[in-house]
């Protein structure tokens, strides 16, 4: 991975990590006023992302590491290592919430306060969150870090706990009635519940070596294709993963006539072919006689 492309991830886990930081602060304040169920929810699942995004700051920095002799592949499974973290946080936090909402639910007592407060801070949070989001996204597509991708799809679902919680203290002001904000806070639970899924879902693969895209094998294919009829074919292609990184490996189908330096030199130009078709890639390639 490029210096270019360390230095954007890391600026914007440190961006993160410091709007994390305030978003957390500013709903358990509107908590406080309104005692939502609903802004409670938004407010820890702000407070996990906020623990998931120190975390994320502190994968991409490892990932960043050369290779050393101990991680000849580099340190790229760090970010994988981040998401598994990430997930085990937001399945507690997301039980935690529906224990408490339903504790709520069953107190006969149970009213809210400054709901006006809890709307204006949850929509505006939308929209921080909402920018937030978009420049996670940015960054996640032109470095390859998921981590930053898994960031973005916390951030993503906040923007629905947000607007939820703002429909909840709403329709309570309107009506008086609490069960709608009760609900919302279940409605929460559950989309984080299904957030921690897919962070979870995501963060095996990349630690279990998965393999390359559809589109980037077909890329392999081309461009290996585009070099015959000096390369007849090639066979063995494997490829994993780890972070951003996608290492690839190959066996040409050389000529047999071909000498030692022509068929070492031509594995070097397919091998540097490959790096171009396929972004953040390590290639190895193996010449063999046919």
């Amino acid at each position: 991975m490029s210096q270019v492309s360390d230095a954007a991830q890391t600026r914007m886990a440190k961006t993160t990590v410091k709007v994390a930081s305030g978003l957390c602060l500013v709903k358990l304040a509107a908590f406080a006023l309104s005692g939502s169920a609903g802004v409670l929810g938004s407010a820890v699942d702000s407070g996990l992302d906020l623990v998931a995004s120190v975390v994320v700051l502190w994968a991409v920095s490892a990932a960043a590491r050369p290779a050393d002799a101990d991680h000849p592949f580099g340190h790229g499974k760090a970010e994988s290592l981040a998401s598994l973290l990430q997930s085990v946080l937001i399945l507690v936090s997301g039980l935690g919430l529906a224990y408490h909402t339903i504790q709520r639910a069953l107190d006969e007592e149970h009213t809210l306060g400054g709901s006006a407060a809890g709307v204006i801070v949850m929509v505006g949070s939308s929209a921080v969150t909402l920018w937030l989001v978009r420049r996670l996204r940015q960054v996640a597509k032109e470095t390859g870090s998921p981590a930053l991708d898994a960031d973005s799809a916390h951030y993503a679902s906040d923007l629905a706990t947000n607007l939820a919680a703002a429909l909840g203290l709403g329709l309570y002001a309107l009506t008086g009635w609490t069960w709608p904000d009760l609900l919302v806070g279940l409605i929460i639970a559950l989309v984080i519940l299904n957030t921690a899924r897919e962070v979870f879902a995501g963060a095996t693969e990349g630690l279990m070596d998965t393999g390359m895209e559809a589109a980037e094998e077909a890329a392999v294919l081309r461009t290996v294709l585009g070099f015959a009829p000096r390369v007849a074919g090639f066979h063995d292609l494997r490829a994993r993963r780890s972070g951003a990184e996608l290492f690839i490996e190959l066996h040409l189908d050389i000529p047999r006539h071909a000498s030692f330096v022509e068929a070492h030199d031509l594995a070097e130009e397919v091998g540097d072919a490959v790096k171009r078709a396929v972004p953040r890639s390590q290639v190895t390639v193996h010449a063999d006689p046919l």
